[in-house]
């Protein structure tokens, strides 16, 4: 039987909302094509990180995750993981997840169509030198939304959605340890992903206490290759 367009027009709306209902319906339906959190139907989080900086902090917290048996997701710099042969390597061999966070870290959304290739492609080659291949993820730097221009470069080297977050920890201003737990304990909920750096002793000062929260919560970190699996 054939539709008139109101039953076309109900029976979308219909699709629509049964989609988002379930877990990655609600990724599909999010406001940004960036995909922001995981399904929530599951008490996980992703604890995902920006790796730049000074290395003796990233060690540091690597331990605590490591005594805590946490694994996270990493977003390195491409000029850092060069500068430290060995470490984005290390922590692929620890269980975390490892994914493209641009060469230079600069601000994606104000650079050249060709300075935005370049960034992508110049990390993934560092990715594919280190670990083998250009990483499971990616995830623009200096924004937290990607543009048309950076998605469709994104998927040129092989990465088919870009990575937002939803729960923004602050630490990159150096807020004290207190402020970083409360502005993710405050905002978490089942399937979020959560954006934290390497480089700050207020990442590493709030960490222990953040996990427990976690814990107590219900909530468990794990990789985004976990909360989404390939995408």
């Amino acid at each position: 039987m054939a539709l008139n367009r109101r039953d076309f027009i109900r029976v979308s709306a219909a699709s629509i909302a049964g989609l988002a209902t379930s877990g990655f319906g609600e990724i599909a339906s999010a406001l940004s094509p960036d995909i922001s959190h995981g399904p929530r139907d599951k008490a996980n989080v992703a604890l995902t990180f920006h790796a730049n900086g000074d290395t003796t902090h990233t060690k540091k917290l690597l331990e605590i995750l490591k005594a805590h048996a946490t694994p996270v997701t990493v977003f390195a710099v491409g000029s850092w993981i060069k500068a430290n042969p060995g470490m984005t390597k290390s922590m692929l061999d620890a269980g975390h997840d490892i994914g493209n966070h641009t060469y230079t870290h600069t601000q994606m959304k104000t650079i050249s169509a060709s300075k935005v290739d370049s960034e992508i492609r110049l990390c993934a080659n560092e990715l594919k030198s280190e670990i083998g291949n250009h990483g499971s993820f990616f995830r623009p730097s200096g924004t937290q939304n990607s543009t048309a221009l950076i998605r469709k470069t994104a998927v040129k080297y092989g990465y088919n959605q870009c990575i937002s977050y939803e729960v923004d920890s602050l630490d990159y201003l150096d807020v004290n340890k207190a402020k970083v737990i409360s502005s993710v304990m405050s905002n978490v909920k089942n399937g979020s992903i959560v954006s934290m750096h390497f480089g700050h002793q207020n990442t590493i000062d709030a960490m222990p206490a953040l996990l427990e929260q976690l814990k107590n919560k219900g909530l468990t970190p794990v990789t985004l290759t976990t909360m989404l699996g390939k995408i």
